[in-house]
């Protein structure tokens, strides 16, 4: 499984030059109100399927701009996201990311990678979450006034009532509130210690699979909103994650907004 990852590395890495360069000469498609894919999201996802195909032959894809293959089959599964945060990237706001999950039965590992910093989230299940190779933990924060939670927004605009009411009692317990707009690294982000939670509705298996990997091997927690266990096998879900210590703090607030 390892060698398999550090292929995979290679592979998602790879890309970046890729990403970097054609971000000058981006074409941009609308999806829905506010819901754009680029030139760039289908050329890394063609390149992903082409490439970790080679890697484990047999294996399935899952991907935002191919989501059709479901995940329960029993096949190993790539879950993908080519771009995580295209919004951001065709703003030329740094926060994107390649994320990239592998699942084989009770076997996984996740891979996120910012091809504007260069850094690399890595984690394979029972061997530690690392960022350029480096181990990452999450935070020691036990209570809320401690914390600096992340939180994302829809692109189902009829639910962003409830992210604002949940938002909004978050906030008046923490000591501040961030919103960047990659799911994938606000997880990692988790993981690394640089937040103490995120949480957001509606997000899709490829926003959350590698992110979810690598904040639990950092020693950290991901539910529901209501505290129930999310995993890969889950398609979509209302995602609340955090250090562990604040888990049900954070739960308990968000709960009370749900409708």
């Amino acid at each position: 499984m390892h060698s398999l990852m550090d292929q995979a590395v290679r592979v998602i890495t790879g890309l970046g030059e890729y990403v970097r360069e054609e971000r000058k000469k981006l074409k941009v498609d609308e999806k829905g109100f506010a819901n754009f894919v680029t030139n760039i999201d289908i050329e890394v996802q063609n390149r992903l399927m082409e490439r970790l195909g080679a890697l484990a032959p047999g294996a399935a894809f899952l991907s935002e701009e191919n989501p059709y293959f479901e995940p329960d089959s029993g096949k190993p599964c790539w879950i993908v996201d080519p771009i995580d945060g295209t919004t951001n990237l065709i703003h030329g706001y740094p926060h994107v990311a390649i994320s990239v999950a592998y699942v084989d039965g009770e076997d996984r590992f996740g891979i996120v990678y910012n091809p504007f910093d260069g850094e690399l989230y890595t984690a394979a299940r029972g061997g530690g979450a690392f960022l350029n190779g480096r181990p990452i933990r999450v935070s020691e924060a036990v209570r809320m006034e401690q914390t600096i939670i992340g939180f994302g927004l829809p692109y189902n605009r009829a639910r962003a009532r409830v992210m604002f009411r949940a938002a909004e009692k978050v906030f008046a317990t923490c000591q501040d509130m961030k919103r960047k707009g990659s799911a994938a690294l606000d997880l990692c982000h988790v993981a690394a210690g640089r937040l103490d939670g995120f949480f957001e509705v509606d997000l899709h298996v490829w926003d959350f699979a590698a992110g979810c990997i690598i904040l639990e091997e950092a020693g950290g927690r991901v539910t529901d909103w209501l505290g129930r266990a999310i995993g890969p096998r889950d398609r979509k879900a209302d995602v609340l994650s955090s250090n562990g210590k604040i888990h049900s703090l954070l739960v308990s607030l968000v709960q009370s907004t749900i409708e």
